[in-house]
């Protein structure tokens, strides 16, 4: 390999990780839910599909649906949702033309739905080995060489290239290829320039400043996207363009990319990040404003990211980043049973209903819970994210180390400089602060394992429970346990988890301890909306009080408790905090949402209160970003 193509880490195949413990059950749940039933219910994804050579939807959605489906389907062992996903699969491989260019006719101008595929046949060459996609791939990669000249790319694929860029560095990893550099600067320039956009990042208000959206409607409908700079602030394209630093740097950009990535993930944060991890956008970007909308295509596109950004760079500000993600943002946007989503979430959610919010340009459906509230693009996207995740959890580094890098329970089975190593994590993270490692399998020759340890754990522990020819290493950044592993050898970690009273929009605090942020305990009233193919849309309200400040600083109690069948659950929660707090009189209901934030501290009036906080992703209704008095 050219030495331009340069990263930090090795991720594994898709068949080299297994998640066990509550991970596993949460990938049942969601096998059980919309991602099992979705194409049998509609007709986006379904046997229409132009993905099947049918008269149906011809552009992501078949493609978006089958990313999250494949690995799920192959986690889980379901042999009938694999057949299904070979049904798209084959006609997809089976689709392409002389000149290398496939899918539906339809679309076939289209590129980033092509992307998309390309990433799902990235999977799926992984656990088949099918060595048509390299084939297949090289072919269309040909294409795009000469189609580009004739029809530069504009708009979605314009803003998107980092999604081909990453199947092209899976290409020349898994081939050896190395001529392949100078297609990758080619494409490079037909993309939005995500690097320089993050280097000099203008948009630090949210995009309603800048734009009058329903103003753009009235006298120019068919020509917002090229008045106003649509897809450098739409929220999907931002957070698939966090990756795009990265990818430049591995095909041979300057060494000043390396900090980029984190620059501007920091960034995002400033101006339009909220306590759950992700970046407010309904639509566009929108502010840290705890009630506005951040969308569940973002969070899960956000996540992939992190993965890639971890992969190439090293940093493990991602790996925090992604948990926070996934173990808060990504739960809460879902039901319990994953039957029904949202295209919205607030991280100050305290009504779920049909009704006209300050968004900037998404419908009064938008924070509702069900099929395909406001557009159905989450809809198709939205099953990546847990099965995606496990491909974060182990990674390879130079010859000898295999590295623990996102927590949760699973089991790894790789190859270290040419032997067979197998180590299973047991643990209830992110909910218990207590990881056992054990290996299954040793190399004859020393190795190493690296545990990384989270940015917020000042105090890691590790001992050596079994295991002679070993040494145990801490730092600030990994436990590093080195030497002649041997099957049963056992390494038990404590990260503790302390309360932590965070700082947000207006002074506002949120209580987090862990990877987990906490919100209010409301009581939750689901009322059918209205129902289609047997999935019901979900308006949710509650007579529980929300307008609380928090005694900045205040004494928090926790109680952890069993991790449920349903790991996520509201009425089993894993863990219960108990602190302080007092209603604000004047911070009530506006425009169906919380009214924005009262100035911190206010005033202390009344009787003191004890709430109950439990995870923000066992909620769907709560207050998580509150004012705070002293």
């Amino acid at each position: 390999m050219m030495d331009c193509l340069k990263k930090r880490y090795d991720r594994l195949k898709i068949t080299e990780i297994q998640p066990e413990g509550w991970f596993y059950r949460q990938l049942e749940i969601q096998m059980n839910g919309l991602s099992g039933k979705l194409y049998e219910i509609w007709d986006s994804v379904g046997s229409y599909s132009g993905w099947l050579g049918g008269t149906g939807e011809n552009w992501e959605r078949g493609p978006y649906y089958l990313d999250g489906l494949l690995p799920l389907a192959y986690y889980l062992k379901n042999e009938e949702k694999m057949a299904l996903c070979q049904r798209f699969i084959d006609w997809t491989l089976n689709s392409q033309t002389e000149d290398g260019n496939f899918g539906p006719f339809a679309s076939r101008e289209d590129y980033w739905s092509r992307f998309v595929m390309l990433k799902v046949l990235v999977q799926y060459e992984e656990i088949s080995g099918d060595t048509r996609v390299f084939s297949f791939m090289k072919k269309y990669f040909t294409y795009l060489d000469k189609a580009v000249d004739i029809r530069p790319m504009e708009d979605w694929s314009s803003a998107r290239v980092g999604e081909l860029l990453y199947c092209l560095k899976w290409y020349c990893e898994a081939t050896g290829e190395t001529g392949l550099t100078g297609f990758a600067h080619k494409m490079e320039k037909q993309a939005l320039d995500w690097s320089d956009l993050f280097e000099n990042f203008p948009f630090t208000r949210p995009v309603s400043y800048y734009y009058n959206w329903q103003q753009l409607l009235l006298e120019a409908r068919d020509r917002t996207d090229k008045i106003i700079k649509y897809h450098a602030t739409h929220i999907v394209n931002v957070t698939m363009g966090l990756k795009y630093p990265a990818l430049e740097y591995y095909f041979g950009g300057k060494s000043s990319l390396c900090d980029l990535g984190k620059k501007a993930m920091e960034t995002l944060r400033k101006y339009h990040g909220v306590v759950s991890g992700a970046v407010n956008g309904d639509e566009h970007l929108s502010g840290n404003s705890p009630i506005q909308g951040s969308e569940l295509c973002s969070v899960v596109e956000y996540m992939f990211s992190l993965q890639v950004l971890l992969e190439i760079f090293g940093d493990m500000e991602y790996a925090d980043m992604l948990e926070r993600l996934a173990y808060n943002a990504l739960p809460s946007t879902m039901t319990e049973d994953c039957m029904g989503h949202q295209y919205l979430q607030q991280v100050n959610q305290v009504l779920v209903s049909k009704a006209e919010r300050n968004w900037f340009n998404n419908d009064d459906t938008s924070n509702m819970y069900g099929l395909e509230p406001h557009f159905g693009c989450c809809t198709a996207n939205m099953h990546q994210g847990w099965p995606k995740l496990a491909d974060s959890l182990w990674m390879k580094e130079e010859k000898d180390t295999l590295i623990s890098l996102v927590l949760a329970p699973s089991v790894v089975a790789a190859s270290l400089d040419g032997e067979e190593v197998s180590v299973r994590l047991d643990t209830e993270y992110p909910f218990k602060d207590t990881l056992t490692y054990e290996v299954l399998k040793a190399p004859q020759k020393p190795m190493k394992l690296k545990i990384r340890v989270p940015g917020w754990c000042s105090e890691p522990r590790a001992e050596l429970i079994r295991g002679e020819a070993v040494t145990v290493e801490i730092n600030s950044s990994f436990i590093e346990v080195s030497g002649l592993l041997s099957p049963m050898d056992r390494i038990d970690v404590v990260f503790p988890m302390d309360i932590v009273y965070s700082s947000w929009y207006k002074d506002s605090v949120a209580i987090e301890r862990g990877p987990l942020v906490y919100g209010l305990n409301m009581k939750e009233h689901f009322t059918v909306y209205k129902e289609c193919a047997g999935v019901k849309d979900y308006m949710i309200s509650s007579e529980s009080p929300w307008n609380y400040a928090l005694k900045k600083g205040g004494r928090v109690q926790v109680s952890e408790h069993e991790v449920s069948a349903v790991p996520f659950s509201k009425s089993n929660p894993p863990v219960t905090l108990t602190g302080t707090g007092i209603r604000v009189d004047n911070w009530i209901l506006e425009n169906d949402s919380a009214g924005d934030i009262p100035v911190s501290p206010v005033p202390k009036h009344g009787n003191e209160e004890i709430l109950e906080l439990i995870p923000f992703g066992c909620t769907r209704l709560r207050v998580s970003q509150f004012p705070y008095y002293e």
